[in-house]
Order: structure tokens, then C-alpha cells, then sequence
């Protein structure tokens, strides 16, 4: 394999472009600006393109097989993107029309991260585009001001896809004269907002190329996992510059990486005087006020808008760094994690303040306040629920006849039986949440239409791990840190976490981290097919089974199985329950020809009890004997079947 870290003499200077460590640095390449697309009607192609990552520079100056979102040829193309996609803008209360058309020769899909959006219009697992294939969507925009992202989310590949490029920024705005909400109508009026001018994009990422001794010959992008030799890209390019007026900007900073937390500062190159800068917002739209900081953890997934003054300041020169050096052990992307070569510092964009025209900013002074906090109303009914990250030794099997049972540990035949018992030793060891992989044909979580909920993460694991949920936006409410202190959002520290909305957060090791949302649309039946993720944002661990899915349920589907209109669900099955009401034993009377599961939950969503069972013809017997008395839900699930029934637990 080829190294990429080439060292390069140059006027008296030695660079070397990678992480190793780093004397001096040009920065040969101007910041590319995605092409924005500000329409309700959006067609894009996920095209296979060839892109260069540091197009003036002496080293890896090279063409190298990417992905990228393009619009159409026939939509008037502003010009091709060899690697991520357009800003697209959605706009608060219209409504949205969007084709995606795979050109790729392998399937996958388009994820709209951040959005509270019906979940056939989500872009998960479940809505796979096929090669050669056109996903149709078209929904309202429920979300307020915020910035977000897409990007694909095909089951096993969201890692590979997204290191290939396919990302892109996506800008929710409040109309400027509507009536909604008076405080983003002024809002929007006083910060920046002038695309490209002193409202700007920078998608962070890292990258990994080597040069495929084994094929063409030629640069590839490696889609494995790395612990060294890999490069920053900031928009695409390793090493760019910008100029940025002398005025108020705002920088929307997305961590698009797939596995490396990053921690923003800005100061001189050597990061000797490092510089304050104004937060003003967190994943889903803008904190309670602006808060003076110095630096600002971002985990992969998570967004954050900054300002930064810089009035008065022509012809200084800025960089924006990732302190790593500064980043908590324990987190991917520290100095030292797992052994990857890390270096403490490095310099992700250079600024160059210029005296180019742009917008007088109105803002004279700091703290300014900016949009209440719409944290849900908690009480003492508010239902709780737990989510437990762990690292499990889990079975695997190659033979495709034979089932993998996580639950138990073991494997069986075709026909249910037992084949042999793992050993823990022989297995891999695997992240994961309540101790079981992801399933796509298992709901894990059951929510109430309109209910209001507390989330626990509880992170048992040695790792930090970014957790995101889908369809809603949550207020964290408390932390417990891993020595026992309770934070608060009346705690002055972490605002970055407390003090906005949020659809990421990062679980440092042995914590407890709470928060609050309520569920206040989009209810459907309960089914697979209607279900949103909830996973960890470190793609890896995305892809090998850290997520779980959950339905928001609006009480249909227990006579007529209808879901979505959509995505109607597979034929269900006339499975017989009995005896109902049942005190110890309940009877499931049918017919599966594939290993299947059944599920117990209670009124409020929450599941009782998960039973893997074999293929099975004439009765299935399930032991109820330790399950409180009262109203339930059995559910029955296999991959061509289902089956719901009400039953009550009396003794």
C-alpha cells in the first residue's frame, strides 16, 4: 500500500499533508461553496464521479473514484459535484416534492437527518433505492429554522456510502415575512443570512486513500475502518482557504464525519491565541441566547452555527482547528484513542478577513437573546424509558440455512433446533443497545401518539458514543457524568448540550444522560415498515447492529392491520391467542415456515416481554406467569407474517 503522508520542501518550510505532526501548512485550495437549491420541487441523481481532494497542491493531487448528489442535466445544473450534494433550502410550512434518482449499481438511501418528517419520507433502512431506481417523496416541512443534513442510511453501507461522498447540507428557513413566529422573523433579520457571502457551510470530514496495488492501479478512497494515514477535508478539499468579509459571519459547522469526534477552536496557526466565538445554535435550530466560547465538541452527526466579529479586522488571517489535544479520553477522536495517530492539532480552514461587500450587522453587543427554549412539560407521569449501550459477544454464521438467536446466544438449524452453543471467546465483540442487534423486522420501542417521554442513555460501555434519533428534536434535561456529578441546564457549563434543540448527543463513558420530546405527529400502526431509527452516529457501529427502531402508535391496527397508505404492510396471519383472559400461559395457535418473534407490550408502548421462536405448526406455548397484571399487547412477527391481539392478564 502506497503511504499518503508525503513530506514536501518548500520555500525554506517542511509540510507534511496527513495528521503526523505539523510544523507549518499551506493552504493551496479555495473553499468550494455547495450550489444552493432553494425550490420546492428538488430531483436529485447519486451519481459515481471522479474527485480531487487537493486539486493545487503538490501531493495526492490525483482524480479518485467518489460518489456525489447532482441535480439533473434537465433541472439546469449549475455544474457537477464530484463528491457531496447541493444546500438545499426547505422552507417552514410548504410543501415538498423530491425525486432521488439512484444512478449507482448497488442500492441505497437518502436519510434526511435532523427532520421531522412522515416515516415513509425518512430515508431509512426501510426506504431502500434500488440501482437504476427513483425514490418519489413529497411531504410539509413541520421544521422550524435549524440546519440540517442527508445522507444515505442503507443497512450494513451507511459507512461505506458516506466515505465514497455522498452528504450535503440542508438549510431549514422560516419564511422572512411570515407569521409563524414573530422571533425568526427577526431573527433572520439581524444575523447573517447571505449565502456564500457571510452565511457559510463547513462540512468537516476525514478521509483515507491509498492506491489499489491490487486493481487499477489508481487512488482509491478506503472504506474500511483506519487508524492512521487519512486526511481532513473541509467541503471536499484537504487544505482550503476562504475570505470572509470584515463583518459579522456565521459558520455552520457540520461534523459529517463517520467516526471522529472534533473539537473547533479558532486562532492563529499554532493555536497560541486562541479566539472566542459566539455559539448560537445546536442541531435543530437556535439556543435561548448566544453563548461566548472558546471551543465546541462536535460528535459525528451533530451541527452547530457560529458568529464570529470580525469588524475592523482587514487583512488578518484565522484558522479554525480541531484541538484534539483537548478532546476527553474515551472518545473517538482524543489523542491516543485505540491506538490512531491523532495529531493534537490541526488546522482545518484558513480565513483571510477582506473588505468584500457584505450586510452591516445590526448587533452591537453580546449575550444577545435569541428563541425560548420549548422544552416538553414534565411531570410525574411523564413515562421514563431506558436505553443501555454495551459491547456483547454475539454468534455469527456462515451457513445461510442456519439462525442466529442473539437473544440466547446460540444458533439453530432450519428447523429450530439447537446446532452448539458459542463460546464468548469465539465471538465477535460488538456495541450495542439493551443487548441486542438491530433487527429491521423488530420494533424495539412502541410510543404513544402525542405523549411526552423521558429518554435515559445509559453508556455502560469504555467509549463515547453519539446517539441520534430520528422524526423528533429533544431537550437534554440532565447528565450524570461518570463520578457521580448531576448537571443541569441551570448549570453554566456545557450550553452546547442544554441550551438548544437537539437530535445528536454525545454519551461520554458511564454516562447517564436524560432528555425530554414528546411525539406529536406522524402516528401510524404498528409495523416494521413504519418504524424510525434510533442508533449510534458512529457509522461502524451503526452498521454492525447499535440501533434499535421504534413506531409511533396512534391506537389503529388491531382490527384491520392497516398502516400507511405509503407503505401498506405484509399479508398478516390468522394467529390464534388463547385464553384470553390468561393468568400463566397463553397459547399462540398458527403456522410460521421461518423462525419468528413475539412481543409483549403494555398500553404505553413499553415492552414486557421478547420471545424468539422457531418455525412452528399447531401451538406455541408462552409463559405469561411474569407479567403484571393488566391489559397488554402480544405481537407476533416473522418475515412474511403478522399478527396483534389484545389479552388480559388476570390472576
Amino acid at each position: 500500500m502506497k503511504k499518503v503522508l508525503q513530506p514536501l520542501i518548500c520555500c525554506g518550510w517542511l509540510f507534511f499533508l496527513g495528521i503526523n505532526t505539523l510544523v507549518a501548512q499551506n493552504f493551496p485550495n479555495p473553499l468550494p461553496i455547495p450550489y444552493r437549491i432553494d425550490s420546492d420541487t428538488i430531483r436529485m441523481e447519486i451519481d459515481e464521479v471522479m474527485h480531487n481532494f487537493n486539486p493545487n497542491g503538490d501531493t495526492l493531487n490525483e482524480m479518485v473514484r467518489s460518489f456525489a448528489f447532482n441535480l439533473p442535466d434537465s433541472m439546469g445544473r449549475p455544474g457537477q459535484n464530484t463528491l457531496l450534494g447541493p444546500s438545499l433550502v426547505w422552507r417552514f410550512g410548504r410543501q415538498v416534492h423530491t425525486e432521488i434518482i439512484n444512478n449507482l449499481s448497488e442500492p441505497t438511501t437518502t436519510h434526511w437527518h435532523g427532520a421531522h418528517v412522515p416515516q415513509y419520507a425518512d430515508g431509512g433502512p426501510h426506504q431502500r433505492i434500488n440501482a437504476d431506481s427513483t425514490w418519489k417523496i413529497d411531504f410539509e416541512v413541520m421544521d422550524k429554522s435549524a440546519t440540517m443534513w442527508y445522507h444515505p442510511h442503507l443497512m450494513g453501507t451507511t459507512y461505506e456510502h458516506v466515505q465514497m461522498g455522498l452528504s450535503g447540507m440542508l438549510y431549514v428557513e422560516d419564511p422572512p415575512d411570515g407569521d409563524d413566529d414573530s422571533i425568526l422573523v427577526k431573527l433572520h433579520k439581524i444575523l447573517p443570512v447571505e449565502y456564500g457571502v457571510n452565511d457559510f457551510p463547513l462540512i468537516v470530514q476525514t478521509k483515507k486513500l491509498f492506491t489499489d496495488t491490487c486493481g487499477s492501479g489508481e487512488l482509491e478512497i478506503f472504506e474500511g475502518g483506519f487508524k492512521k494515514e487519512y486526511i481532513y477535508v473541509t467541503n471536499g478539499v484537504m487544505n482550503p482557504y476562504l475570505e470572509v468579509p470584515d463583518e459579522m459571519v456565521r459558520f455552520r459547522l457540520l461534523n459529517g464525519d463517520a467516526k471522529w469526534s472534533m473539537s473547533y477552536g479558532v486562532g492563529d496557526l499554532a493555536y497560541e491565541s486562541p479566539e472566542t466565538f459566539q455559539m448560537i445554535a445546536t442541531d435543530a435550530g437556535y439556543m435561548d441566547s448566544t453563548y461566548q466560547m472558546e471551543q465546541i465538541l462536535v460528535s459525528p452527526g451533530e451541527r452547530v452555527e457560529i458568529l464570529m466579529d470580525l469588524r475592523g479586522r482587514v487583512g488578518d488571517t484565522i484558522y479554525v482547528h480541531n484541538v484534539a489535544r483537548d478532546i476527553r479520553k474515551g472518545t473517538a477522536g482524543a489523542v491516543g484513542f485505540k491506538g490512531a495517530k491523532i495529531d493534537p492539532l490541526t488546522p482545518l480552514v484558513r480565513l483571510i478577513v477582506t473588505d468584500k461587500d457584505a450586510p452591516r450587522s445590526p448587533i452591537i453587543s453580546f449575550p444577545l437573546p435569541l428563541h425560548p427554549l420549548e422544552t416538553p412539560e414534565i411531570t410525574v407521569h411523564t413515562k421514563g424509558r431506558l436505553k443501555t449501550f454495551h459491547q456483547d459477544k454475539f454468534p455469527t454464521a456462515e451457513d445461510p440455512t442456519v439462525i442466529v438467536d442473539t437473544m440466547f446466544n446460540i444458533i439453530r438449524d432450519s428447523s429450530g433446533a439447537c446446532v452448539k452453543k458459542f463460546k464468548k471467546t469465539n465471538v465477535p465483540s460488538l456495541y450495542n443497545i439493551d443487548r441486542i442487534l438491530m433487527n429491521m423486522m423488530t420494533v424495539n420501542d412502541t410510543v404513544l401518539l402525542d405523549s411526552t417521554e423521558v429518554w435515559t442513555i445509559d453508556n455502560q460501555t469504555d467509549i463515547s458514543h453519539p446517539f441520534h434519533i430520528h422524526d423528533i428534536h429533544f431537550f437534554v434535561t440532565e447528565i450524570v457524568d461518570s463520578f457521580g456529578t448531576v448537571f443541569t441546564p441551570q448549570d453554566d457549563t456545557l450550553h452546547h448540550i442544554f441550551r438548544g434543540p437537539k437530535d445528536n448527543v454525545l454519551v461520554e463513558p458511564k454516562w447517564k444522560l436524560s432528555f425530554a420530546t414528546t411525539f406529536s405527529d406522524f402516528g401510524t400502526a404498528i409495523h416494521p415498515m413504519n418504524s424510525y431509527m434510533y442508533h449510534c452516529h458512529i457509522l461502524p457501529h451503526e452498521d454492525r447492529g447499535m440501533m434499535g427502531q421504534f413506531v409511533v402508535w396512534d391506537g389503529s391496527g388491531m382490527d384491520s392491520m392497516t398502516t400507511s397508505t405509503v407503505n401498506p404492510i405484509i399479508a398478516t396471519s390468522p394467529l390464534r391467542v388463547y385464553p384470553n383472559p390468561a393468568s400463566n400461559t397463553l397459547n399462540l395457535e398458527g403456522t410460521s415456515q421461518r423462525p419468528s418473534q413475539v412481543r409483549v407490550f403494555d398500553l404505553q408502548g413499553r415492552t414486557l416481554k421478547m420471545v424468539q421462536l422457531p418455525p412452528f405448526d399447531g401451538v406455541q406455548r408462552l409463559d405469561v406467569g411474569d407479567l403484571p397484571i393488566g391489559m397488554v399487547f402480544v405481537e407476533w412477527i416473522s418475515d412474511e407474517q403478522r399478527a396483534m391481539a389484545k389479552v388480559l392478564i388476570s390472576r
